[in-house]
């Protein structure tokens, strides 16, 4: 109810209060002032991602950032990338690799990514779309504890990305966005109720772009139906299903010689391959359920389940040996080798626990009991036509191809990338999957969050993990085709190579909230993780990937400003490292270590202006010699040890201008080693965005400038390894669309 009816409420009774005489008691109706929920403001308060249960973020023992649909509409953020950036400490997918893997990196390492509680592994098909997004739920850190599947449990941070579900209410948009290298991207969000109990929604959206780089054009789409089941009182049942496809060219960047090094340049806008390269595709099919159930005043409980099959299949013509960054064959050629990696997943998983809440004394307690099962089968294969990197069959390869080619011996053909000629992609084996790996993970956890005299909020927590991967393939026998060709016979040997990992383990996670006062808390925790390894060839039996987090900081909320500052330090062991013994074989006894400080703030500094803002030192490093290259001491390739974003919105509503609001940010980063031998620097540099938007009830149109200044930078590209891409120039879109 808005502030002039309560006052009009008010006046009313005043003529009845006037003529009352002083000893009647006058009983007035009471009347509840529910505040209008801002969808506005950048400020989340609740969250449970973090605990599985409806939990104040200021009552939270961690570092938890949540990016609303405010700031994906004010900023018109293209990309999940792109909205990430509004997080401290996150490295990011860049929008124009192959979703063949996962890059992306919180606090340094290897962080998941989850679609409403479950894992995306691979994370196929369009990955970086934001028609369905509600809002994406950043966790620092290992949070072993509540979510699993896939290889195992988080150990460097998780972003899960929360879905819009079906409203009570009737509405809905169409739109299209159009933008600079000939993007297109209609898109849909219908909200219909079919009835009081059954709630229907479908978002959708269509994606056709270009880029900087020659070649590169990148195909998508989504679509994502949702129905709800409700009594409105007790129980709901949401079944949601999303059909995702992403097709384009494998893009694998440039090498860092050329471009950040080296006495020659390459052109930016080069694509390495031939011009008629077979796009690469990407899938991802998958239905999910939710099931929520309230028992009584004290108990509820909550299963989840999932089915999902996805699939990539990867052509490029790849340079480089396993040192990509310099050349092959002085002064700016490398060798290109037709490649092909094609995997299909099929995954299923179930979560379920229940939660008791009740007041003891002082205290008011949350209790979550639960358990959780995943199977993910992944079954593929990669073919090469260059097999080898040792020094003499490289020079075999580059120098005697026509000697080779008549034994059917693979070749890489030299490319001067200065002034390159490509040959036509030919497939590369037979394309037969020879290698199938299971990875299945379950356990069972007990969370206990107590709040004591409404000033210390206590966490405590166990799981009991298990985590288990099969894996059956075949390899290269690198010494046995050696052989063959020392005695004239080009012909590769291949051997059957299987590994097993299994480990259970208690996995702890323990904090504190203390109020100091009602607007200002200080926190603590401590937590581990536990993950199996991905796919690769081991010489012996691989460990699990541990890490173990301590965490404190400062959390904030005037009602104006809201945020944290924290420090961290997050020990990782076990980590893959390549095998000294073996070309093509790893260990699993790397150790990094990753420390720093972070701070993520929101200000509504006037009803009309808003800040965002973000700062990340991070110090990521292999605290174990990894190769005599890789050394104790070494920055992890990819992360910067400072980076900053800021944002600032302003809404024209209070001069008059209903409707129209703009906005201005700017984000920067230090340098960053491209390699884990810290040969190599992408150096720092900064871009600065705008946005303008003017809305009605029923109409919406918006621009936005990426890259204002038009800033010429190199980044570092995760393909591989000594890899960078170029920036994509100022980019402008038009978005509109209509609402009812």
């Amino acid at each position: 109810m808005g502030s002039k009816k309560i006052l009009v409420a008010v006046l009313a009774t005043l003529p009845s209060l006037a003529h009352a005489e002083h000893n009647e008691i006058i009983n007035l109706d009471v009347i509840s002032v529910t505040a209008p929920k801002d969808d506005t403001s950048y400020a989340v308060k609740n969250s449970s991602s973090a605990t599985r249960t409806d939990t104040p973020i200021k009552e939270t023992p961690q570092s938890i950032i949540i990016i609303p649909r405010a700031v994906l509409d004010d900023q018109q953020n293209i990309t999940v990338g792109e909205a990430l950036s509004n997080v401290s400490g996150v490295v990011v997918n860049n929008q124009f690799s192959t979703p063949s893997f996962e890059a992306t990196k919180i606090r340094g390492f290897r962080a998941e990514q989850l679609l409403d509680g479950f894992t995306q592994y691979y994370n196929s098909g369009d990955r970086e779309s934001l028609v369905n997004v509600k809002s994406l739920d950043v966790l620092k850190g290992s949070n072993a504890i509540l979510y699993s599947g896939g290889s195992g449990s988080p150990v460097g941070g998780v972003v899960n990305i929360v879905s819009k579900l079906p409203q009570r209410q009737s509405f809905g948009e169409f739109g299209i966005k159009v933008g600079t290298d000939s993007f297109v991207q209609p898109f849909f969000d219908v909200n219909q109720p079919l009835s009081e109990n059954v709630l229907f929604r479908i978002t959708g959206e269509y994606t056709s772009a270009d880029s900087n780089t020659d070649v590169v054009e990148q195909k998508r789409y989504n679509i994502n139906p949702a129905i709800t089941f409700t009594n409105n009182e007790t129980t709901t049942l949401t079944l949601q299903a999303k059909v995702s496809r992403w097709e384009q060219q494998d893009y694998q960047g440039l090498p860092a010689t050329g471009t950040v090094a080296g006495n020659f340049k390459l052109k930016s806008d080069l694509f390495i391959g031939d011009n008629d390269l077979p796009d690469s595709t990407t899938e991802f099919d998958g239905i999910w359920a939710t099931l929520d159930h309230k028992l009584n005043d004290i108990w509820s409980f909550n299963v989840k389940g999932r089915y999902a099959e996805s699939k990539f299949d990867q052509k490029a013509q790849v340079f480089g040996d396993n040192t990509p960054d310099r050349t092959d064959v002085s002064p700016a050629s490398w060798g290109i080798y037709n490649t092909q990696l094609y995997q299909e997943q099929s995954e299923k998983t179930v979560l379920a626990n229940a939660t008791a809440k009740f007041d003891l004394g002082v205290t008011k307690n949350t209790v979550l009991l639960g358990a959780d099962y995943s199977q993910f089968k992944d079954k593929g294969f990669m073919d090469l036509d260059a097999a080898f990197d040792a020094d003499t069959l490289k020079v075999l390869a580059l120098n005697d191809c026509a000697t080779a080619a008549l034994s059917g011996f693979p070749c890489s053909t030299p490319v001067d990338l200065t002034n390159p000629t490509f040959t036509p992609y030919s497939k590369p084996g037979a394309g037969v999957n020879n290698n199938f790996v299971t990875n299945t993970t379950y356990g069972a956890y007990a969370q206990w969050q107590s709040t004591i005299a409404d000033r210390m909020h206590l966490l405590a927590s166990l799981r009991q993990a298990h985590v288990e991967i099969d894996f059956s393939g075949q390899e290269l026998d690198l010494a046995a085709t050696l052989t063959n060709v020392a005695w004239g016979n080009f012909t590769s040997v291949y051997q059957q190579a299987n590994a097993n990992t299994e480990k259970n383990k208690l996995l702890p996670r323990l904090g504190a909230v203390i109020d100091v006062t009602d607007k200002l808390s200080v926190f603590a925790n401590y937590s581990e993780g536990l993950r199996g390894q991905p796919f690769a060839l081991f010489s012996d039996t691989p460990k699990p990937e541990e890490t173990r987090q301590r965490e404190a900081g400062i959390k904030v909320d005037t009602g104006s400003l809201t945020g944290q500052v924290a420090v961290y330090h997050i020990d990782r062991s076990n980590v893959v490292i390549a095998d000294p013994a073996s070309l093509s074989r790893s260990l699993t006894n790397g150790e990094q270590r990753s420390r720093g400080f972070e701070t993520d703030l929101t200000w509504q500094a006037t009803p009309s202006l808003k800040f965002l803002g973000n700062y990340a030192y991070t110090d990521a490093e292999f605290t174990k010699n990894a190769s005599t290259t890789i050394v104790s001491g070494n920055q992890l390739q990819g992360v910067p040890k400072n980076s900053a974003r800021l944002w600032a919105n302003y809404n024209f509503a209070s001069l008059g201008v209903s409707g129209l609001s703009a906005g201005l940010g700017a984000y920067w980063q230090s340098e960053a080693y491209v390699d884990n031998a810290n040969t190599f620097k992408a150096d720092s540099y900064h871009t600065i965005d705008a946005a303008i938007n003017y809305q009605t009830a029923r109409y919406n149109v918006g621009l936005t400038v990426k890259n204002l200044t038009n800033e010429d930078y190199y980044q570092f590209y995760n393909y591989l390894g000594g890899r960078i891409a170029p920036d994509n120039g100022t980019q402008a879109y038009l978005s509109f669309s209509m609402k009812y």
